[in-house]
């Protein structure tokens, strides 16, 4: 009797170990994300089961971060790793895939470059990190799909309440950082002159800038967390007008976990200038 039913047996554990196998979000599916704001979307994507090492922190500027030693660790077992295009050719990035010599670790370069706080931008971001995810894991396309129907569905809504809070601010000239200049053109500002980092905020640059809005009514100097949340405040003081710190990455600070939090926090900060 034993012997007869021996063969079912085993072909009923074979199926389940396949289909443990293919339950890609299920178990532990380890992803590489170059940034906070990648792993936001991946997070999402993969409805909270993925676990996702994040190579620069929300806090960090991209450029001065390096990769830790347990990067490599996490690096060598993982599934997928998703980058910026920007990020292709830093020295960090390149350095790690060469020591962990994984030729079958799956590579996506996500190629949306502009600020990524800008709805249409963030929509197309999320759509390539879903094709990315959809071609690492087909028996998942479904799941991915419907989650970034939802996701896109959240972005529009986010983006309608936004226009109702701008609305009043809308032409209202500030002086902002290059790293926030295409958020704030979309929240509808005139942006009059921008600056870097802080580092290359020189007198002779000051005194550059305030000559380029000399006579034009400035309403603010807008700052970029991960560039010097302080770089544009002598320009504010000089002026005496408002100055507002926003963050270009998720997760920069606790009540910013993710881009929905952070687009609102940021159009928050604009309304009141």
């Amino acid at each position: 009797m034993r012997a007869r039913y021996f063969p079912v047996l085993v072909l009923f554990l074979v199926l389940i170990l396949c289909s443990c196998g293919r339950s890609a979000f299920a178990g532990p599916v380890k992803l590489i994300a170059g940034t906070s704001l990648i792993t936001d979307v991946l997070q999402d994507l993969c409805g909270g089961k993925a676990k996702i090492l994040t190579l620069v922190q929300g806090s960090s500027c991209p450029g001065h971060e390096d990769v830790k030693t347990g990067d490599f660790v996490f690096a060598s077992h993982a599934d997928l790793i998703v980058f910026h295009a920007w990020q292709e050719r830093m020295p960090q990035f390149t350095t790690m895939l060469k020591s962990i010599e994984r030729p079958d670790l799956r590579k996506v370069l996500l190629t949306e470059t502009g600020s990524w706080l800008v709805p249409d931008n963030q929509r197309v971001a999320s759509r390539q990190a879903a094709a990315a995810l959809e071609e690492a894991f087909p028996e998942k396309a479904g799941d991915v799909r419907a989650r970034l129907a939802k996701r896109l569905a959240r972005i529009d809504a986010a983006e309608a309440e936004a226009g109702k809070k701008l609305a009043p601010a809308k032409g209202r000239a500030v002086i902002a950082a290059q790293m926030q200049a295409e958020f704030v053109h979309w929240a509808g500002f005139r942006v009059l002159a921008t600056f870097g980092r802080g580092e290359d905020m020189s007198a002779r640059t000051l005194a550059d800038i305030l000559q380029a809005v000399k006579g034009q009514k400035v309403d603010g100097v807008v700052d970029n967390l991960q560039s010097g949340a302080k770089s544009g405040l002598p320009l504010a003081l000089e002026l005496g007008v408002p100055h507002v710190v926003l963050s270009n990455f998720p997760d920069s600070s606790p009540d910013v976990p993710d881009w929905f939090s952070l687009f609102s926090a940021g159009v928050s900060a604009l309304a009141g200038l």
